[in-house]
């Protein structure tokens, strides 16, 4: 077999693991709609509900893009322009919110805004909008403003370290005699100047980056809409729960219409936005020089009081929602007297699913299950991938290589509903039995996972020492052993990231598993935490049980973070 054919073979394995599903879910809506994909975005209007979503929709994510830089700007500055003691910690702690999976999120801010939290012990009601709340949604005729305020800052907290993970390393590593120079020519001597003529060209594509992937995560946010704006609806969250009737013969034909449009419309917006961070990107690899960070920092003085200030600030931010979970879990309102009491009994009765099919500690088994399924098939796949990507750079087929690294981006344009509804409908089409098989969920969390292990291996493979394999050959290994004893030695900070990250995301991954896990038999974790919510309230115990479950999550997400921190290289900036 040749050289493009043996590398073609893993290409044509994970592009047909994206595209069959999508494709056969696309033909099956057609079949039931009698329209193509382009016609039914002209029909969103036709469902009550459809104007209403693409409106808010773009509203929110642009606001929450917005807010998001507003907050982590001054942040990325101040944490690169200066020394910090326990710098590696302080961005571990800046970082968490963007691995917390987003329903742990949602609990989070829940706990934060409810009746005696935070939030709310202060005067703003964000939940049930009384008092100051009240009056602002008066004064602006904005509906649900505490929903939307509540929303915003959840997007901003979860986006954060996009901000700083792009700018921040940025700003510590342009080298100093740069900024020295512009302060002896006339234009730099006004710290508006030097921000202008200076600052902005070299941050411009960072900020630009991070401001594309806050709006894509913004705009594809569902489980922080369910739950913190409940009476508002984006088109993917339009889309989830109206995707159960959909691609039906002859039964809501406008639920089929509104997600054959929607999943096009908003395809054809991530797709733009990615496109764009994209050449941004590209631009920014060669504005201009870096040097190490530790040589920089050695250039900078000790933050200024306004800075520790603002870090500190912005860590109580961070950590916030967690510990207010975490709290809300052993936290339990008596209704009969509005008291308050401290308890684990949320605990025992989420480890015995006293309340639901499964216990949290089965749905545990499930996700791990799940996790590590996901692991070996996105790690394998993804290394395969990305081996094929390098080996065509290193045998001159630059063009090929570009093809096949923007096709390997294609299910970051692909929210988690819409691969879940690709896989619902095609899966309905070609082979309904296959909804009785328990692996049904690997599907769309490989296909979620696999590109973020590629774009951690690839750079990785881009920078091996090509003499270490050629020495490995001249001393009589052969290309098995070279790959084990060289090339994987080589990568295994890289493996480790890219595996840990790929259980993580699986762990915590809710619109494609809500799409498809609602039967009760093998929730995750995610999925019980949003039954338990989604419970009357008449038992006092529901939402603290709902915490505890996420807290749960919580957890073993941040052993796996800091596994993951342990292991990633924080330099030059970027996704």
């Amino acid at each position: 077999m040749s050289f493009r054919n043996i590398r073609s073979v893993p290409i044509a394995v994970y592009l047909g693991l994206i595209l069959i599903p999508i494709w056969l879910a696309v033909d099956r809506l057609m079949d039931v709609t009698g329209k193509s994909p382009f016609t039914a975005i002209f029909s969103l209007s036709e469902h009550p509900l459809g104007t209403e979503a693409i409106y808010f929709s773009f509203v929110q994510a642009l606001l929450s893009a917005i807010l998001t830089l507003a907050i982590g700007l001054p942040i990325a500055w101040w944490l690169g322009r200066h020394q910090w003691k326990h710098l590696n910690i302080i961005r571990a702690a800046l970082t968490l919110p963007f691995v917390t999976p987003t329903i742990v999120a949602a609990m989070g801010f829940l706990a934060l805004i409810q009746t005696g939290g935070p939030i709310e012990s202060i005067g703003i009601d964000l939940r049930f909008e009384s008092g100051f709340i009240g009056w602002l949604s008066d004064a602006t005729g904005i509906e649900n403003s505490g929903h939307i305020i509540a929303l915003l800052l959840a997007h901003a907290w979860f986006n954060l370290a996009l901000v700083i993970r792009f700018v921040e390393p940025k700003i510590a590593t342009i080298p100093p005699r740069f900024e020295e120079s512009i302060r002896l020519l006339p234009i730099g001597k006004t710290r508006f100047n030097r921000a202008r003529y200076f600052w902005w060209p070299m941050l411009r594509t960072s900020i630009g980056s991070a401001f594309v992937f806050t709006f894509i995560f913004s705009f594809t946010s569902f489980a922080l809409v369910r739950w913190l704006a409940p009476d508002m609806w984006t088109l993917e969250a339009l889309m989830a729960i109206e995707g159960g009737a959909a691609g039906i013969p002859n039964y809501r034909t406008e639920a089929s219409l509104l997600v054959l449009g929607g999943a096009t419309l908003q395809g054809i917006v991530l797709l733009f936005a990615l496109g764009l961070a994209g050449y941004w990107e590209q631009k920014k690899a060669i504005s201009n020089d870096i040097v190490s960070e530790s040589f920089a920092r050695k250039t900078a003085g000790k933050p200024s009081p306004i800075a520790r200030i603002g870090v500190a600030l912005a860590l109580s931010f961070a950590l916030a929602p967690l510990i207010s979970m975490l709290l809300s879990s052993i936290r339990i309102r008596d209704r009969t007297n509005e008291s308050y009491r401290w308890s684990t009994e949320a605990w025992d009765i989420a480890l015995t699913g006293d309340l639901t099919y499964v216990s949290a500690l089965e749905a545990l088994s499930n996700s791990i299950i799940y996790a590590l399924a996901c692991m070996v098939v996105s790690v394998l796949l993804g290394y395969a991938v990305a081996s094929s990507i390098h080996a065509f750079e290193s045998n001159g087929k630059k063009k090929t290589a570009r093809a096949i690294d923007l096709l390997s981006m294609l299910p970051l344009a692909l929210s988690g509903v819409m691969i879940g509804l690709g896989v619902l409908l095609g899966v309905l089409k070609v082979w309904p039995e296959l909804f009785q098989w328990y692996g049904l969920p690997i599907i769309p969390h490989a296909m979620l996972t696999t590109p973020f292990v590629i774009r951690i291996l690839l750079p990785a493979l881009r920078s091996l020492d090509s003499t270490y394999d050629e020495t490995a050959a001249m001393l009589g290994y052969s290309q098995f052993q070279r790959f084990i004893k060289v090339r994987i030695p080589l990568l295994k900070n890289s493996l480790v990231v890219a595996a840990t990250l790929s259980i993580a995301f699986s762990l915590g991954e809710f619109g494609a598993s809500w799409i498809l896990l609602r039967s009760g038999s093998w929730d995750t974790l995610p999925i019980l935490v949003d039954q338990l919510m989604a419970r009357p309230k008449y038992f006092q115990l529901v939402e603290p049980v709902a915490m505890a479950t996420a807290s749960l999550l919580m957890m073993i997400t941040f052993i796996l973070f800091v596994i993951t921190e342990r292991f990633r290289e924080h330099q030059g900036g970027g996704f």
